[in-house]
């Protein structure tokens, strides 16, 4: 347990210490090893010690000498709790050792264990007796709390007092009722929202109704109670309007009295409860009130009901309003729904900032402070009291210096005088219990902005010891849960935004956790940032650190002084991005270091081989995460980690196997290893009896692994996935593992083999199903690869009260579904790969009156024998599938049943590959998206009714339908024949090849905005009525009979026009584009000849110049010649021009003057022969394959905001721009396959250059050492391919490289024989490919996070001591990996890794075969 200093939790820390010390089961063992005596000492001094605690917790923050002894103490505690818990360990170590014997135990120490939490201890796994430095350590020990003890004396500290507790001062000014409403930004909606509350007399169940606000501090509670509070309309709606400000202090007979005294001034000062109330009560009586109670933490709910008493006499229709941070306080005082406060928009809270510090809504004024301001609002967080006061704390000043001081302050170094944010936030978290100070303290270690889970979070809390065991003997885990809930409820946690199972904490409270966890807790970003020494953090017991692509030891220096550390934590907790690389160096030296850990995190890193074998020291180690890691197995000295209680494994794609060992484990609670595909089986487990979590469980062949080793893992819960079942052999053991008393597992998935070629016992899977019938309250279900011909009994009759979820997944030879409808709250029902289902009858309904009450999902999918779907008949006032809202059907090619004419909450369906399926949309009123492929006919189809005419036709009529995509039906000829609804806003229509008439069938379409035709051979043309009013977005593809294009372009807004893969389009309709229209692409129409005319600008008073067109993509038009007469539009931001081969060169005159141009592209362009001369606002620049380009403009070449110039197979350019130095604004400079470039720019390349790439520029002339990269002081990579052809070597030793240059990558140099980068001082980054010849590399490999060599055969990798600390080292696709710290390198096959990581190099390699010769490193 960590003991934070301030508020009582050193206290409970000490407390605690001395309940060890004085264990009836310790002194046992402490009398074995003869240190009873010491312990005894030490329980009277932590007694004498726990006695001032309160003096000292009291006076820490006046008297620093108090705060250092305090400071000592928190550390000596922890010592003696390491101590402690080494007993505990070792006898639990002997306990085990003692079962394993054919005789003798040893005494329990279960109850010592529930005393000890996580902590560490010294011996070596074959300890049997404390040595001589365990004894020294005790002896020291004693001699410090002896010291610390004596030193109480000379502090004055005195005893504690029952009851006697100091008042502190307050911080926080009373509130009233009075605001300034026009300095209040942002909550006109929420205003609005609570007075509409307040205005409406709905009856409550209660006489007075309260209305809860509730929100972290400073987040605007008050505010808006005010703002409500001086409504007009509600001050004419009241009759009397009482504000009392009640905080910390909820004392019934002065709140009563605040009361009476507002709603009666003269009433006499009176301090008995029971006359208040009675006066107060008549004062009420038969009035309209409205009574404010600002900032309630009081959570008695007997206090409450105390208050409101007198409140009853009022008359209906009055309201309260409580305004609290706690949920505690709204589940005691609501009566209606809590009303929860958000933070402000970054907008309105910019304009309170600017109202305090400069008087004004906005920066005009002060332009000057504009950056620095904003950048300020958002280190607020949309909080307006944080806006509030530090505007206020600029006041007046107008000093760019000062607010960027404000800037870089930390909210805590403010002063406190004039900063309110700080008291406030100090009093939620006064507020708190000890144990949750503790939790919210540790959530330090995470940087602000980290989103974390619910149940990671418990299990680090429990892996540190924070979850003590209550009277009730509560599982820790369900503790932790009340713990997160009770920080949750009192807004020190808020839910993600981004994914509801997350949560985060805001910055400010994140900030105050560090400003309480001060020495003991840190992220090591947050050291870093803060350029904070290290000496700083000598205390530190808990820390973690952000993940990085390559760690470097250098990384982790700052850890050297922690020796006592407990907490490692690499940050994501649950890595589910790219790999992470880190030496196995880097890991044995942590792991060496800290023996002290209790929680220990390395997800995400791709970890080669396995963990070091010095793992198993870690005697202490609570949590272990090695999620999404690299490690194809775990040391068997795993099995040494006694005190293991979850081992996190999931994702680990290349583990293979556990430990045997690691069955005797007893402690562990979580194991999870999900996501590990190639393991295969799992050791006997039977013993860990304490199991929670075990995300699967595989049954293997051999008689260790059988499914009856589940049998007394009654405490598991959650998920629980069960696979290889087809191996059971003894059917009882399926019984045994005794399933259906495991009431605490939710979802259960059970698997059988995937191969039915081989002969399967179908009785037998029968048998083991029926043997498996899970507990009653689960929620979820799979069942898959299923061999036996009907379900079970309990599946087939299922009776599952909290069922919500099922899936029957490829259970081939089960020819019948079981009675579902019974599953009253079943909502998803997912039936797939039932080969051998041909019909669906009433059995599937479950005889009950009213099935499926509360399925919203439901699919069937990969069903080909599945025929005829049987639908009961019809029982008044009940609906067959009332809620479904999903419905989706596929690849049942046989299903011949019309769906039900009835789906009245149906939303989505999608029929696919159905061809025999009719559908009525009879009665489907709230369909809103369907999707249909390869159906029949009828499919489109509402039913038939009679026109006026006594016409038999067909319609639609699902009026709320939204979306709609036809895809490969063949039978669809006309959409008119359809009349498609007309509140449908997006129509796909893909692949329908005999679709020819689209006459009248868009005209009524007045919502639509998307249309996308895709693979309509047959279509010609367009209606004469032309588009539909509202279309926005407008795709056509591969309609290769097209012909003509729409004509009433201006009739609708139309933004993106897409034409593609059309080669029967000529050319555009005659007219301007609409003014609308944003973007326009042009792709593979091979006969397009002209371009649209409206499309550019003229200097005509007779010409359309409305477009706006701000994307133009013209590709593979081969028959495009010219564009039309006039200037591009000075609105368009992006141009590509790709493989137009006779289309005329962008000329100058086409520029228009002002420009928004920021990317131009230009591909397969032969006619493109230099480029235009003026292009102020282009940022990149492509050029590729245009043969025609020489050069650039003689007069200049003019493009000051140019980022990225890429030219590629551009055989004839000889040169580079001479003006490139001027070129500042340009990082990246990509020159590939341009075999005419002889030489660069004599005055050099552009100063502010961070990518320089030259490939297969093989007569280029200038040699490197004179491309001046010394003076690219920016440049961070460089690559050299295919380039100096005859060359031994790319430069000599006087070659001079910028300090900033971190990655190289030569490649495809057959002559290189030598490579020389001493003088590359800051490499972290190499590749070498492809350089046969090369066998001498000179490096400073001390930089190096990263080396790759492939297809160097005469470089060797021998030995590699000097580089064993290189996170990610690769020779021909092998990992290297350091063993016994670097004195040995091995291989590792690797590849399979492109798959799992982003960094990937996209190259052609050529089969070699060379044996390894000779390869020197020379390190400097």
């Amino acid at each position: 347990m960590a003991g934070f200093v301030g508020e009582a939790v050193l206290s409970g820390f000490i407390q605690k210490l001395i309940d060890m010390v004085t264990s009836s089961e310790l002194w046992n063992f402490a009398s074995e090893e003869h240190v009873h005596s010491e312990l005894n000492k030490w329980k009277k001094i932590l007694t004498k010690i726990y006695a001032v605690l309160h003096d000292a917790e009291e006076k820490h923050m006046t008297d620093p000498l108090v705060k250092m002894w305090l400071d000592e103490l928190r550390d000596l505690a922890y010592d003696v709790e390491d101590i402690l818990d080494s007993f505990a360990t070792e006898a639990l170590r002997r306990n085990l050792m003692a079962e394993t014997l054919p005789s003798g135990t040893q005494p329990s120490t279960s109850k010592l264990r529930s005393l000890i939490p996580s902590c560490c201890t010294s011996f070596t796994p074959n300890a049997i007796k404390f040595n001589a430095e365990m004894w020294s350590k005790i002896k020291k020990i004693t001699a410090r709390l002896q010291e610390i003890s004596a030193q109480r004396n000379d502090l004055h500290l005195t005893e504690n007092i029952a009851g006697d507790r100091s008042t502190k001062p307050r911080e926080i000014l009373p509130t009233t009722s009075l605001v300034d409403e026009s300095r209040v930004y942002g909550r006109e909606t929420d205003k609005a929202a609570i007075a509409n509350l307040l205005l409406r007399d709905d009856p409550c169940t209660d006489e007075v109704c309260v209305i809860p606000v509730v929100g972290m501090a400073g987040i605007g509670k008050t505010t808006l109670a005010q703002l409500a509070f001086n409504d007009d309309e509600v001050k004419a709606h009241f009759d009397l309007r009482v504000w009392v400000h009640v905080s910390d202090d909820f004392d019934v007979l002065k709140i009563t009295k605040t009361i009476l005294q507002s709603v009666s001034p003269n009433t006499h000062d009176v301090n008995d409860l029971n006359l208040l109330q009675m006066t107060l009560r008549e004062n009420l009586s038969g009035k309209k009130f409205l009574l404010i109670l600002d900032d309630v933490w009081n959570e008695n709910h007997d206090s409450w009901e105390f208050l409101c008493m007198p409140m009853r006499s009022g008359k209906p229709g009055s309201k309260l309003i409580v305004t609290t941070r706690n949920e505690g306080v709204v589940s005691i005082t609501r009566t209606l729904p809590a009303y929860r406060l958000q933070e402000l928009s970054y907008e309105d809270c910019l304009s309170v900032f600017t109202q305090q510090a400069l008087g004004k809504s906005n920066f005009d004024v002060h332009s000057h402070l504009k950056e620095v301001g904003e950048e300020i609002v958002r280190k607020c967080k949309g909080l307006p009291l944080t806006a509030k006061a530090l505007g206020g704390m600029l006041r007046n000043q107008v000093s760019h210096d000062v607010w960027e001081n404000i800037l870089r302050s930390k909210i805590w170094d403010l002063p406190k005088d004039k900063c309110r944010i700080i008291p406030a936030l100090k009093l939620s978290y006064h507020h708190l219990p000890s144990h949750l100070k503790q939790c919210f303290a540790y959530c330090s270690i995470f940087p602000k902005g980290y989103e974390f889970n619910k149940d990671e979070l418990i299990q680090l809390w429990m892996a540190e010891g924070f979850l003590q065991q209550t009277k009730e003997n509560t599982w820790p885990e369900d503790l932790g849960s009340k713990y997160f809930y009770d920080l949750l409820s009192r807004s020190f946690f808020q839910q993600s935004n981004h994914n509801s199972s997350r949560f985060v904490m805001h910055d400010l409270i994140n900030d105050l956790a560090k400003y309480i966890a001060g020495e003991t807790c840190f992220n090591l970003e947050g050291i870093l940032v803060n350029n904070k020494q290290s000496t700083t953090f000598k205390r530190a017991h808990h820390s973690s650190f952000n993940s990085q692509e390559y760690e470097m030891s250098e990384r982790f220096e700052v850890f050297h002084k922690m020796k006592c550390l407990r907490t490692l934590v690499a940050l994501p907790l649950n890595a589910f991005s790219r790999y992470h690389f880190i030496s196995n160096k880097v890991i044995d030296n942590l792991i060496k270091q800290f023996k002290y850990l209790r929680v220990l995190s390395l997800s995400g890193y791709y970890i080669s081989g396995e963990l070091p074998h010095s793992i198993g020291d870690l005697r202490h180690l609570r949590y272990l995460n090695l999620s999404n890691s690299s490690i194809k197995m775990l040391p068997d000295s795993v099995s040494h980690l006694y005190n293991l209680q979850t081992l996190i494994l999931s994702d680990c794609w290349r583990l293979t196997k556990l430990p045997i060992a690691i069955g005797g484990l007893i402690n562990l609670r979580h194991i999870d290893i999900s996501g590990t595909s190639q393991l295969q089986e799992i050791p006997s487990i039977s013993k860990l009896t304490s199991l929670q979590t075990l995300s699967k469980y595989i049954v293997g062949e051999s008689d260790s692994l059988r499914i009856r080793e589940l049998k007394n893992l009654q405490d598991l819960r959650g998920k629980l996935s069960i696979s290889g079942l087809h191996n059971v052999v003894d059917t009882e053991d399926a019984m045994h593992a005794n399933l259906e008393e495991k009431h605490y597992i939710e979802e259960l998935t059970m698997e059988w083999g995937g191969d039915f070629g081989n002969p399967r016992k179908r009785m037998n899977e029968m048998i083991v199903l029926e043997g498996l019938r899970p507990p009653r309250n689960l929620k979820r279900l799979t069942v898959a690869f299923y061999g036996g011909p009907t379900f079970s009994g309990w599946i087939r009759d299922p009776s599952f009260p909290s069922m919500t979820q099922l899936i029957l997944k490829n259970c081939r030879r089960c020819t019948s579904l079981p009675s579902l409808g019974k599953l009253s709250l079943l909502k998803t029902l997912h039936i797939e790969g039932m080969s051998d289902i041909r019909s669906i009858d009433v059995e599937f309904y479950g005889a009950v009156t009213q099935p499926f009450p509360s399925l919203e999902f439901l699919k069937f999918e990969n069903m080909p024998k599945w025929k005829d779907w049987f639908f009961p008949n019809a029982v008044e006032g009940v609906e067959l599938f009332p809620r479904l809202r999903d419905l989706t059907i596929r690849k049942c090619s046989k299903l011949v049943t019309q769906l039900p004419d009835c789906l009245p909450s149906l939303v989505k369906l999608d029929i696919s590959k159905c061809r025999n399926l009719a559908v009525s949309f009879s009665r489907f009123a709230s369909l809103g998206e369907l999707n249909i492929e390869e159906c029949k006919d009828m499919v489109l189809r509402s039913g038939v009714v009679a026109d006026s005419g006594d016409q038999l036709t067909s319609r639609w009529v699902c009026s709320g339908l939204e979306s709609a995509v036809i895809g490969r039906c063949d039978w669809l000829v006309s959409l008119d024949d359809q009349r498609l609804p007309c509140n449908l806003k997006m129509l796909k229509i893909a692949d329908c090849v005999n679709l020819k008439s689209l006459q009248n069938g868009l005209q009524n379409l007045t919502c639509l905005e998307e249309l996308e035709m895709m693979g309509c051979l047959a279509v010609e043309s367009f209606p004469e009525t032309g588009l539909p009013p509202m279309l926005r977005r407008l795709v056509l593809q591969k309609c290769r009979s097209l012909r003509s294009l729409p004509h009433n372009y201006s009739s609708c807004p139309l933004e993106s026009l897409e034409i593609r893969y059309c080669p029967s389009i000529i050319c555009f309709p005659h007219g301007g584009l609409p003014s609308t229209l944003k973007q326009l692409m042009v792709a593979d129409c091979i006969r397009l000849k002209y371009l649209p005319d409206g499309m550019m600008h003229r200097n005509s008073i007779y010409s359309n110049n409305d477009c706006c067109l701000q994307i133009l993509r013209i590709h593979d038009c081969k028959s495009l010649k010219f564009f039309p007469r006039g200037k591009l539009p000075p609105t368009l931001e992006r141009l590509e021009i790709r493989h137009c081969s006779n289309l005329e060169s962008v000329s100058e005159k086409m520029w228009p003057n002002n420009t928004a141009l920021e990317y131009l592209e230009m591909k397969g362009h032969p006619n493109l022969k230099i480029l235009p001369e003026c292009l102020h606002s282009v940022k990149q620049l492509k050029i590729e394959d245009c043969g025609g380009l020489e050069g650039f403009q003689e007069r200049g070449f003019s493009a000051p905001n140019l980022r990225e110039l890429r030219i590629w197979r551009c055989q004839n350019l000889k040169c580079l721009p001479h003006q490139m130095k001027n070129l500042t604004s340009l990082q990246v400079l990509s020159m590939e396959n341009s075999l005419g470039l002889e030489s660069f720019p004599e005055g050099g390349l552009a100063p502010n250059l961070k990518f320089l790439s030259i490939i297969n520029c093989k007569n280029l002339k200038t040699p490197i050492s004179e491309w001046g990269l010394h003076t690219l002081t920016s440049l961070s990579t460089l690559k050299i391919w295919e380039t100096f052809p005859g060359k031994a070597s790319l430069w000599d030793n006087k070659c001079l490289f910028p300090t900033s240059l971190t990655n190289l990558h030569i490649n495809y140099m057959e002559s290189l024989t030598s490579l020389d980068l001493k003088n590359i001082i800051s490499l972290q980054h190499l590749y070498i490919g492809c350089c046969p010849k090369l066998h001498s590399l000179r490096l400073r490999a001390t930089t190096l996070s990263s080396l790759e060599i492939i297809g160097c055969p005469l470089l060797q990798e021998k030995q590699f001591p000097s580089i064993a600390h290189i996170p990610k080292f690769k020779i021909d696709g092998r990992v290297m990996y350091s063993t016994g710290g670097g004195k040995k390198m091995e291989t590792e096959s690797h590849s399979t890794l492109s798959l799992h990581c982003s960094i990937r190099y996209n190259l052609v390699f050529i089969s070699l075969c060379f044996s390894f010769k000779s390869f020197f490193f020379f390190i400097f």
